[in-house]
């Protein structure tokens, strides 16, 4: 049986359907989700005044769009949760409310957590960092891509991590929103966030 493979190439090529959805805590219903942070990822000059009111609640926040490439090279922002067609070229693209490490992390069809980053890199505070192209391959089934803005201080990245998609950390606080474009993500301070893409072989 062949195994699935999720990795990282400048191949043109993705060979996937993906069905994709915001994971690890619930879908917010509050609308100032987005609005809380959008002003924490945002960088004012020195003396701006913040929007966020001060009763409202602050942490770690990344905004995720999944930019998908049409064939003449077009990139089209979407959120996580958005479903997509096999044999879409994308990227991921993340804004974050603090300097840290941005990581792909690949859960197999078969429920195996890949200890291995399938990408990792620095994010600085408000900066966009955008994750390289993406190859997919695999026998049929649901392979998983976590999109993780790491903790600020957990030594253990890979048990965190394992954590938090497990439902045993006793510091999630997770609100969600997603727009036409983008995916907002509102968690504890330092305490890191995750949000997840479902890709569906068939």
């Amino acid at each position: 049986m062949k195994k699935s493979i999720l990795s990282i190439t400048s191949s043109l090529l993705v060979c996937a359907a993906i069905g994709a959805f915001s994971s690890g805590a619930y879908a917010a219903e509050d609308a100032q989700t987005k609005d809380i942070v959008l002003d924490l990822v945002t960088v004012r000059p020195a003396g701006a005044p913040a929007v966020v009111q001060p009763s409202a609640p602050v942490g770690d926040a990344m905004v995720v769009s999944i930019l998908v490439e049409s064939p003449n090279g077009k990139l089209t922002p979407y959120p996580t949760n958005a479903v997509f067609n096999s044999g879409e070229r994308f990227r991921v693209k993340v804004r974050a409310s603090r300097d840290g490490k941005i990581a792909l992390y690949n859960t197999k069809p078969t429920g195996e957590l890949v200890a291995k980053p399938l990408w990792r890199g620095d994010v600085m505070r408000g900066m966009e960092v955008i994750a390289p192209r993406l190859r997919i391959e695999g026998a049929s089934g649901t392979d998983q891509l976590h999109i993780v803005l790491e903790p600020a201080k957990e030594p253990g990245v890979f048990a965190w991590l394992g954590n938090w998609l497990g439902g045993k950390s006793k510091d999630i606080r997770l609100d969600t929103q997603n727009t036409e474009s983008d995916t907002y993500l509102l968690g504890g301070t330092n305490k890191g966030l995750v949000t997840t893409l479902n890709i569906t072989h068939r």
